[in-house]
């Protein structure tokens, strides 16, 4: 596990869904202080406890690279050898960015598929 922390990055508040609470994905939380954290951390659902992108998992990612300064953010995935990267759908210029980019060729170098999901745009990258 990297040390790092979320800091001001509330990103994934925003661009992941949480069942528990019906939170649809591309939309921010009710709960999230935006820029702060989540008002209701230490009863947050399973599915946010569960939760770490690979930015605030690998110490290995660039800090460049945190979601919140590319507007995406890369997680596990169920399907096999993939991943996902979120992409904040309110920036759609992120998806074209040279960062987003080296983003997404260096999880290409990891997984052999990389879904890309901005809002209800969708898109799969492979090697």
């Amino acid at each position: 596990m990297a040390d790092r922390n979320c800091g001001e990055c509330t990103l994934c508040c925003k661009l992941m869904g949480v069942p528990e609470l019906k939170k649809p994905s591309a939309k921010w939380c009710v709960s999230c202080d935006q820029g702060k954290g989540c008002t209701v951390y230490e009863e947050r659902p399973q599915s946010c406890r569960n939760f770490q992108c690979f930015w605030l998992m690998d110490e290995n990612f660039p800090d460049e690279f945190r979601p919140d300064r590319i507007h995406a953010l890369a997680a596990f995935n169920d399907v096999k050898d993939s991943c996902v990267l979120h992409v904040d759908p309110a920036k759609p210029r992120a998806m074209s960015s040279p960062k987003v980019n080296a983003l997404i060729d260096a999880l290409l170098k990891s997984y052999a598929k990389v879904f890309v999901l901005s809002g209800k745009e969708s898109a799969l990258i492979q090697r």
